[in-house]
Formats: structure tokens, sequence, C-alpha cells
């Protein structure tokens, strides 16, 4: 078989022609078709690496404001914990001085009633005992009582202290003239005890003084002298008066 140069020549234009054909009208058109599509993906690839990106740093800034507000409300709770804390401690503070101080009001009421119990047993002790004491002297009372009790009264005036005495002489000064002293006496006294009375008064006052005598029982034994405003108290009955007054005022 003989080589047809011609022919194989001619068979080689037509491939190099269909080589050109296909490269200029396929493989060009296709080479770009795919470069275009790679573009294509690139930028979808990049958009996509752009978009992952964005959302990477959108879940960090999530991830960090979340974990902030974990933070935060962490700290809220035990700011929280802390106020409710000192609000309990400040309210038991408040309800034990509430307590105290009702428990003080309840002690202090209880004294008073207690204190006012006891005095008001001691007033009612002591107008029995001044009944009984008054019952008991009424029945021991006597003029000679009396006089001795004048004699009593005589040897005071004549140790009279001395602020005791200006206060009398003060009140004998006060009185008008021929304005008398009034001697009360539960029984009647005789001449030399009523004379005695007068020297000492005026004696005691440095002033003559006339003396009015009286009588009442009520006294039941000694006297009462009243020289103008000073009163003096020489009998039974004041003396118990004196001292139920000082137990009715006991507390």
């Amino acid at each position: 078989m003989q080589l047809d140069w011609t022919t194989f020549i001619l068979e080689i234009l037509n491939f190099l022609v269909l080589v050109w054909i296909l490269q200029r009208f396929l493989y060009r058109p296709v080479l770009d078709l795919l470069a275009a599509r790679q573009q294509k993906i690139r930028e979808a690839s990049e958009q996509a690496q752009k978009q992952h990106d964005e959302a990477e740093t959108l879940r960090l800034h999530y991830e960090s404001r979340l974990a902030d507000w974990h933070q935060e409300c962490e700290h809220s709770r035990l700011q929280l914990n802390e106020q409710l804390a000192l609000l309990k401690t400040q309210e038991m503070a408040k309800l034990k001085q509430a307590l105290a101080d009702e428990e003080e009001k309840l002690r202090v009421r209880n004294e008073t009633l207690l204190a006012a119990r006891e005095a008001e047993l001691l007033r009612s002790a002591a107008n029995q005992a001044y009944g009984e004491a008054a019952r008991m002297l009424n029945r021991l009372a006597s003029p000679e009582l009396t006089q001795r009790i004048a004699a009593v009264l005589l040897q005071d005036l004549a140790a009279l202290p001395e602020n005791d005495r200006a206060l009398l002489c003060k009140a004998a000064g006060a009185l008008k003239e021929n304005e008398a002293a009034t001697i009360v006496s539960a029984h009647s006294l005789d001449l030399a005890t009523r004379a005695a009375i007068e020297t000492a008064l005026v004696t005691v006052s440095g002033k003559i003084l006339p003396a009015a005598f009286s009588e009442d029982p009520e006294l039941i034994a000694g006297l009462r002298a009243i020289v103008g405003e000073c009163v003096l108290h020489a009998n039974l009955a004041d003396e118990l008066e004196f001292f139920r007054r000082q137990a009715n005022h006991v507390r």
C-alpha cells in the first residue's frame, strides 16, 4: 500500500481547519463559559465565605453579648440577694426592736399595775391600821393624857429650833391687834396649863398673844395651837392623819 502524500496533506489540512473551527467556535465559547462559571463559583464562594465570616462574627458577638447578659443576670441576682438579705436583716432588727419595745411597755405596765396594786394594798392597810389605832387611842384617851401631851408641848416650845421659832414669830407678827391665838384641846385644860401655854407662846413669839381656848373631841387626846398661819400639832388625831397621809403617798 502506497502512501498518498496529497491525500495525507489534505487530511492534515482538513484536521487543522477542523481544529481551528472547533477552537474558534466551540472550545473558546466553552472555555469562556467555564471561565465565567468558575468566576461565578469563585464569587459565590467568596460571597458565601463573606456571609460565613459575617455569621461567625455575629455568632461571636451574640455569644459575647449572651455571656455579658448571663454575667449581668448573675450580678443582678447577687445584688438582689444582698438587698433581700439586708432588707431581711433590717426588718428582723425592726421586728426585734418592736418586740423589745412592746416587752418593755408590757413590763412597765405590769410594774405600774403591780405598784398601783401594792400602793392600794398599803393604803387599805394604812387606813385599816388608822381605824384600829384610832379606836384603840379613843379607848385610851383621857383628860390626863391630854394634860401630859400639853406638858410635852410646853417642853417642845422651850426647846424650839431657831428656824421654827422664826416662823412662829413671823406668824405672830402678822396677827392683827387683839387677834388671839387659838388653842383647841381634846379635853378641858386646867387654868395652870392654860396659863403656861400662853406664857410659852409669848416667850417664843416675843409678842403678847391672847389665847382663845376651845375643845374638840375629834382630836382624841392632846391639843392644837394655831398662831396665824402657824399650826402646832400636839394631838393624836393629827399624828394619826399624818401617818395615814404618808402611807397613802407611798410610791
